[in-house]
């Protein structure tokens, strides 16, 4: 049951609603949680009732280890022997849904096996809800967090605005809210807000994603298909998918953050204006930020921290210290975020495109060779993610490297036959799409900036770029309107509309 659907919409959510209103008046704040809990589970078991099973048994046996090991540290006891076998069981079991398929298909392409694939249901959003709880595990290890009980931790790791496509959750974000709640639950202002955000997020997915997909879909899936693509093709096929991807998300993320404000609990941001980074490394804590957020705290830094000491008592040079602090981290911390994106080389390669890029940022930065400038810098930025995402978004490597080639016209260079069947978009309407979608990305203030007078995230206010735009929302009856506008134009285009693009993720 995906956000965009009438069943969501119109079922599932009012009903959920009412019920959070009902317990909290008869039993206040403390029977909310559970409840929400279950009503989560609910969410998910509609999917499929196998996968919710699986959920449950992810979140009893994580919240167990998590007990064991806050016990073996508040007894004196050494507890990273249970922290590691805990953390490897969830890698072993995310690897056994996701990655199975693609090990026997290098088994097959190295030593010559002939293994079929398993048929295996991989669970819509393991990554987030194993990374989730994988978090939660290492910050019971150090210390960080504290005794909770099943209903609040269940809450967390299956809350249904985020278990299917994040945001990635930190404990030390949600259970203090949980601890600290008072007060009622209803609030016609979180109510009006937390729409508003939905209502955008909703209105970004249906409205502006779904619009543009089909010119990607037709430039990818053709190629696939055999179809021989050119330059401008390729180019308005590859500028769809990347904003395709960004409303798609950044409107899930919205609709996320929107609903957990709704039942109180203020989520963290995933979506930043990235499209107007000046450097790699400024998209990076502007896209995804909690998945940027998660590998950052737990591969690079650990990993940069040891290598820099190593450097400077090793007195190594400024290239060396640069290669083996910077570089080499974050090349390998960025080839494993492509892979939890996904089983497959493209994953692998769109990993490693980003992370190269990032080490010649840091380079950059290092050997102090300049400011290229915000113009210059936005470029290079957008080159390597179009690019990237051009090898996100093909199903091969054969596919991506006949839309880079197109792209950058070296389809002679590397002697490709031209096919009868072609690729070929309508270039006017694609064109507008791509400018108009292009210039609300560039112009347009982003939702929590919309929402800055009532801040609807546990981020801080001063993590978000304030725009000058003077649109600010106000509980008043002209973004009442407004808000009205949106829903009912989304609502009205529900139909056929498609999952959203991180559930395969």
């Amino acid at each position: 049951m995906a956000f965009n659907t009438f069943q969501f919409i119109l079922v599932f959510l009012p009903l959920v609603y009412l019920g959070f209103l009902a317990v909290h008046r008869l039993m206040g704040w403390g029977a909310v949680y559970p409840y929400l809990a279950i009503a989560s589970l609910v969410f998910y078991a509609q999917f499929s009732p196998l996968l919710a099973a699986i959920l449950v048994v992810s979140v009893v046996l994580n919240f167990l280890a998590a007990n064991v090991i806050r016990g073996m540290r508040e007894k004196g006891k050494p507890s990273g022997w249970m922290t590691a076998f805990a953390v490897a069981a969830n890698i072993f079991a995310l690897g056994y849904f996701k990655y199975t398929n693609f090990f026997i298909d290098i088994a097959n392409s190295v030593g010559g096996t002939g293994f079929s694939h398993l048929n295996i249901i991989v669970p819509v959003g393991v990554s987030f809800f194993t990374f989730t709880q994988i978090g939660f595990l290492l910050e019971s290890n150090s210390g960080q967090a504290g005794k909770v009980g099943f209903a609040k931790y269940s809450l967390f790791a299956t809350f249904f605005p985020v278990v299917t496509a994040g945001p990635l959750l930190l404990q030390r974000e949600i259970f203090p809210q949980m601890e600290n709640k008072q007060g009622p639950a209803f609030s016609t202002a979180a109510l009006s807000v937390g729409l508003t955000m939905f209502g955008i997020g909703l209105f970004k997915k249906v409205i502006l994603a779904d619009s543009i997909a089909p010119y990607a879909d037709s430039a990818f899936d053709g190629v696939a298909l055999g179809a021989g693509i050119d330059m401008l093709n390729a180019w308005m096929g590859s500028l769809a998918y990347t904003l395709q991807l960004y409303f798609d998300f950044s409107g899930y993320s919205d609709m996320a953050v929107g609903l957990g404000y709704i039942f109180g609990l203020k989520l963290p941001l995933n979506f930043n204006s990235p499209f107007k980074a000046t450097s790699i490394s400024d998209f990076w804590r502007r896209w995804h930020m909690t998945m940027t957020r998660f590998f950052t705290t737990y591969l690079y830094t650990p990993m940069a921290m040891t290598n820099t000491r190593r450097a400077v008592h090793g007195q190594y040079s400024p290239f060396h210290r640069w290669l083996t602090a910077s570089a080499v981290p974050v090349t390998y911390t960025f080839v494993l975020a492509g892979i939890w994106h996904g089983a497959g080389w493209t994953f692998v390669a769109y990993g490693l495109l980003h992370g190269l890029a990032l080490a010649v940022n840091h380079g950059w930065r290092h050997f102090q060779m300049g400011d290229v400038g915000r113009e210059v810098g936005w470029f290079l930025t957008m080159m390597v993610v179009v690019v990237g995402l051009v090898i996100f978004r093909a199903p091969d490597l054969s596919v991506a490297g006949t839309m880079l080639t197109s792209m950058f016209g070296l389809n002679s260079l590397f002697g490709e036959a031209q096919t009868i069947d072609m690729v070929s978009l309508d270039v006017y309407s694609t064109l507008a799409m791509i400018g108009v979608l292009g210039a609300i990305v560039m112009s347009a203030p982003n939702s929590q900036e919309i929402l800055r007078t009532h801040w609807v995230s546990c981020d801080d206010e001063e993590t978000v770029s304030d725009s000058a735009s003077v649109i600010r929302w106000q509980p008043t009856a002209v973004w009442a309107l407004i808000a009205a506008v949106m829903l009912v134009l989304a609502f009205t285009s529900l139909g056929d509309n498609g999952n959203f693009l991180y559930y395969k993720f």
